[in-house]
């Protein structure tokens, strides 16, 4: 357990991958340096940016490290194994570039690990207001985790832990290329080696989707594929309970396929054109209770209207769901190339994330900027300018050209 049986005395690694994030890198690390329990190490994997990220890096110096790939990996998991040398907690937190860290995130992601049964623990996501369609995406979350996942906590079948706000102990951290959703590869890896893998809806990470369809449609598919890819590697050695998740959700999903040549074929015939309106005043009726639940909870009044699209939503994502489970099951393209999504301009919401309440007193204070000097975290390494080239990675992966440092 690293440093006794108290959460607060396990020592705590920040891995944040960052491919050209100027928009929100900046952020995400203020997010991190001012928790509740400060970590003693933050590594930000600089997957070859081309744009101010460096730059910004350069702001944080003495109280980050920074791991420079030479070229983009065009894998996220590629940009994680590069920190892998140069980890030293007892206890991985990875969250994305764009990202913004509730300020009590890892305190309780932490306490989880008292339990030495627990592997990995998932935090929730909560998308940040921009327009119509990131409210349609934060009506999903609220379903996904407030429901689904709930239930899943509860089976012990959490199938995925997020890659914005997810906590992992050291020796079971190891993010795999073989996929393109290296989130859902890692959890189920947990998984499957026996450990725990739970749920806490209090620690929150404020994340920026697609703000336009395109990039919608480009997510969505590479999170469709990575799902089917987890699928073909990992479903045959997966408890039963969790096979019958996987195969209830692919069901649910291709339904949206079918959705609207079923409303046509009701609407057609004028005796059932009224079903096929009680089927879409129902569709909708439920979004909104989604829409109400979330305008109340997190006072967010923009997912009322998004509610009233989020239905011809679904069918794009149930077209999409089919698409990419005939490309990688039938097909076997097997993509796993990483495809940055737009961002747009966002301020830090730190005030308006769930569950912002004081931290545990008597707290742990030392750390990364911790102790309110902005310090260099315990135990810090001497600068490290030499190329690493060629160094094993664990796993037997390739290795990825890195430069290191500490800015």
């Amino acid at each position: 357990m690293g440093r006794g049986d108290d959460p607060l005395h396990l020592s705590v690694t920040v891995v944040i991958p960052a491919y050209n994030e100027e928009e929100g890198v900046r952020t995400c690390l203020e997010s991190v340096l001012r928790q509740t329990v400060a970590p003693d190490q933050v590594i930000v994997v600089d997957d070859g940016s081309t744009d101010g990220t460096p730059l910004i890096l350069e702001e944080f110096r003495g109280r980050v490290e920074v791991v420079t790939l030479v070229e983009n990996s065009g894998n996220k998991a590629l940009a994680l194994r590069a920190a892998l040398p140069h980890i030293r907690g007892d206890v991985v937190i990875y969250t994305d570039a764009d990202s913004e860290l509730d300020p009590r995130a890892i305190e309780l992601l932490l306490a989880h690990f008292l339990d030495p049964r627990v592997g990995a623990v998932s935090g929730i996501v909560v998308s940040r207001r921009h327009n119509i369609l990131t409210s349609v995406r934060e009506l999903q979350y609220i379903m996904g985790q407030e429901v689904y996942k709930r239930g899943m906590g509860v089976l012990g079948t959490v199938m995925v832990i997020p890659g914005c706000v997810g906590a992992v102990r050291r020796d079971l951290f190891d993010p795999s290329p073989d996929t393109v959703t290296e989130d859902m590869d890692q959890t189920l890896t947990v998984m499957k080696a026996g450990h725990r893998v739970v749920y806490e809806p209090r620690a929150v990470a404020l994340t920026s989707d697609p703000p336009n369809l395109h990039s919608y449609v480009r997510q969505s598919w590479r999170w469709f594929s990575g799902y089917f890819q987890n699928v073909r590697k990992h479903f045959s050695s997966l408890p039963r309970g969790m096979k019958f998740q996987m195969a209830y959700l692919s069901v649910e999903n291709i339904l949206g396929t079918v959705t609207p040549f079923l409303m046509v074929y009701l609407a057609s015939a004028p005796r059932r054109g009224s079903l096929a309106l009680a089927f879409v005043l129902g569709e909708v009726a439920s979004w909104l209770a989604i829409a109400l639940y979330g305008a109340l909870r997190l006072r967010r009044i923009d997912l009322i209207p998004a509610a009233l699209i989020s239905p011809v939503v679904r069918v794009i994502d149930g077209f999409l769901w089919t698409g990419t489970a005939v490309s990688e099951l039938l097909l076997n393209r097997r993509d796993v190339t990483w495809r940055r999504a737009d961002r747009f301009r966002f301020a830090s919401e730190a005030g308006e994330l769930r569950g912002s309440e004081p931290g545990l007193a008597g707290g742990r204070e030392k750390g990364v900027g911790g102790d309110g000097s902005g310090g260099r975290p315990r135990n810090a390494p001497p600068h490290l300018n030499e190329p690493l080239i060629g160094e094993p990675l664990q796993g037997g992966h390739d290795p990825v050209p890195v430069n290191v440092e500490r800015v």
